[in-house]
């Protein structure tokens, strides 16, 4: 949840339930395909460790609990293809430089990223189940009652998928309730790949630090834009309920 630990020796897990519904097949802006679905349901697992305030390692692994996607079957019909099953695993090691102003305080990002390839082969796949390698940059301040976050990853893939990235702009309130604190956000995404497809979703999201060991995180978007370089599913919905531990 890009809050916790900020100590040397600091760990956590969090889960992450996600909820991804698509109505369209896209190709460009126009709807090749109206009313062709896509549903996806992901449990993520991940983890971090602090070593020291600047330095951590998260480990990202997703399994799909179920997924369903509708195709042109050739005849004018539809098809029905699924997937389940372990994702592809995510190592980063995040660098941050902190630092205190007069009423703000923030920190830069550094963060090199390893994608490794765990999902296995098959004709509908929901993730990519190959080598990549990654980096982001990122850029977070914030007061007593407000939250501006800006970061920007890209990666490249060691075989057939085309390089992309993901912007990340957040702006939020911080807010104190009953021996507690939260957060309240607005979260715009834009995910780019190189075979001009464009991706542009938004949405609110709350935050709740329960009492520093247990965090929770609800966030929801809507594709505001969308424009897929091949015939992909588009104008979806996306919906994660997070759960976390710090020690």
């Amino acid at each position: 949840m890009n809050e916790m630990p900020r100590w040397s020796g600091g760990w956590g897990v969090q889960t992450v339930l996600e909820q991804r519904t698509e109505k369209d097949l896209l190709l460009g802006k126009r709807k090749a395909h109206a009313g062709y679905n896509e549903e996806v349901d992901i449990l993520h697992l991940e983890g971090v460790y602090t070593w020291k305030k600047s330095i951590r390692m998260t480990v990202k692994l997703p399994y799909v609990l179920n997924a369903r996607r509708e195709t042109p079957d050739g005849a004018g019909g539809k098809m029905l293809q699924k997937d389940n099953g372990m994702g592809d695993l995510t190592l980063a090691l995040p660098l941050k430089k902190y630092f205190n102003l007069d009423g703000r305080s923030g920190a830069w990002t550094l963060k090199p990223m390893l994608r490794i390839p765990l999902a296995g082969e098959g004709e509908y796949k929901v993730y990519d189940n190959e080598w990549g390698h990654g980096l982001g940059l990122g850029y977070g301040t914030e007061t007593a009652q407000w939250h501006f976050h800006f970061d920007v990853n890209g990666w490249v893939y060691h075989e057939d998928e085309p390089f992309e990235s993901f912007s990340s702009l957040n702006l939020g309130y911080n807010f104190e309730a009953a021996n507690s604190n939260g957060m309240i956000l607005w979260e715009t995404d834009f995910h780019y790949e190189d075979d001009g497809s464009k991706t542009l979703s938004a949405g609110p999201a709350f935050y709740w630090n329960v009492n520093d060991t247990t965090h929770l995180r609800l966030a929801w978007q809507h594709d505001f834009y969308d424009r897929q370089g091949i015939l992909d599913h588009g104008n979806g919905n996306d919906l994660k309920l997070s759960i976390g531990w710090v020690f």
